[in-house]
């Protein structure tokens, strides 16, 4: 069963527990009006001195009721007794006021007060005992019996008996009507209760439903709002570095400009060390061994002479071959990719 058709109908359970309050009510109304009824078959008793009916008879009916619901209190049987009751206090009620025709509307106020149980089986025993009484009461009184008292009336005929009879089972009826109409109102009220009381705690669940969905969603904007901050906070770091980044790059730029106005001037530097080397030096050495290998060719010298213009030779290779390798450096030391004077950049 889904807990949406549960909604629709009353189980037994609260069938039961919508009775006992409704028998309760109506239990808590008609025992005082039991001792009321008595009191009234006491008042009775002055007009014509029928207390030992009045207390015989009232004080039977209270204790078969009292008595009843005592023994069968899970039952619902001591209220078709109190029905009972009721029709036996009309019958005492004629008796004591010896036919009185108005004392007859007590079955009428008797089916009425039936309709606290909200049960129409319970106009049943009233009427059935009312026809009984009456159509006895009527034979005994017309048929001469003394203390038999139905009605003030002398006669009364077959046709009259019978439309007092069928009025008294209309009230009944009707009363039955009511009974069965306020308790199928009474069940319709419980299931719309019940029904309500469905929607409010699926209301609550759901309010607590978004109550957590609330938080998560809290809990949700916090997250995002921290990494929000932490993302501000980094896009800060991330200026505060572009910013030193500028500053290093600008640095930078001045260090190398600075570095490269260097390298210029050594080069230019290298590049006069070259140029020396190349023209002022290596010339005097050439000539030299220009002469050394002229002495050599035309001079005829003596071994001492020879030896001394050898060494010279000597000499001058010697240098030849620290100019060269002087030279060799300073091509290698030159940054010709930054300009030299005289040369392109390669």
């Amino acid at each position: 069963m889904t807990e949406q058709y549960a909604t629709r109908i009353l189980t037994k359970a609260e069938q039961c527990a919508i009775d006992r309050e409704t028998y309760g009510k109506a239990d808590r109304f008609i025992e005082p009006l039991l001792w009321l009824m008595f009191g009234f078959g006491m008042f009775l008793a002055f007009f014509y001195e029928t207390w030992f009916i009045a207390v015989s008879i009232g004080g039977l009916c209270l204790v078969a009721y009292f008595i009843t619901k005592k023994l069968l209190s899970q039952s619902t049987l001591y209220q078709y007794v109190t029905s009972a009751i009721f029709a036996i206090f009309a019958a005492q009620y004629i008796y004591q006021m010896h036919g009185m025709a108005e004392m007859h509307f007590w079955v009428f106020i008797s089916s009425t007060i039936l309709i606290l149980y909200q049960n129409w089986r319970l106009q049943l025993p009233l009427i059935l005992l009312v026809v009984i009484h009456h159509g006895t009461f009527a034979y005994l009184q017309y048929a001469g019996v003394e203390g038999v008292y139905f009605t003030q009336l002398a006669f009364m005929d077959l046709t009259t008996f019978i439309f007092h009879g069928v009025l008294a089972a209309c009230v009944c009826l009707v009363s039955g009507i009511w009974s069965e109409t306020i308790y199928q109102r009474t069940l319709q009220d419980a299931l719309n209760y019940k029904a309500l009381a469905g929607m409010k705690a699926k209301l609550e669940q759901n309010a607590e439903s978004m109550k957590e969905l609330n938080e998560e969603l809290s809990a949700t904007n916090e997250e995002i709002q921290q990494k929000n901050e932490q993302l501000q906070a980094s896009e800060e770091q991330l200026l505060e570095s572009a910013e030193e980044l500028r500053v290093i790059n600008e640095n930078l730029n001045t260090l190398v400009e600075e570095r490269t106005q260097k390298l210029l001037t050594q080069n230019e530097t290298l590049s006069h060390h070259s140029f020396i080397h190349g023209h002022k030096v290596r010339s005097p050495l050439a000539r030299i061994q220009g002469l050394v290998n002229l002495i050599n060719m035309e001079v005829e010298l003596k071994e001492k002479e020879k030896d001394i213009l050898y060494h010279l030779n000597l000499s001058a290779n010697e240098l030849e071959a620290i100019l060269n390798e002087v030279g060799g450096k300073l091509d290698r030391a030159e940054f010709k990719d930054i300009g030299t004077p005289g040369k392109k950049k390669q």
